[in-house]
């Protein structure tokens, strides 16, 4: 039987979207103001680095649960089928 994520892999794909959606938007907005994109919110660190720095690690980690739920969600094929795959290809 099918796992729910290979009856429904656009679902997958509206989650990895929505997740990155919000740092994007944020980081739209701090680009539009230069002074608030300046603002130091841990020592020589700025606000718009930090947006930055949370987009990227949103995006990898995104990513990489989305690989994961892709490569789960199909099982490999039986030995039978390979097999006789294989038998036909052969010249």
């Amino acid at each position: 039987m099918p796992s729910a994520s290979s009856r429904h892999p656009s679902r997958d794909t509206r989650v990895l979207v929505t997740v990155n959606a919000l740092p994007l938007a944020v980081g739209g907005l701090l680009s539009c103001s230069t002074a608030l994109g300046g603002i130091s919110a841990y020592g020589r660190l700025t606000l718009g680095m930090a947006c930055a720095f949370a987009q990227l690690v949103v995006l990898v980690a995104g990513t990489w649960w989305y690989e994961n739920r892709a490569a789960s969600s199909f099982e490999p094929a039986s030995g039978t089928t390979a097999a006789a795959r294989s038998a036909r290809c052969a010249w």
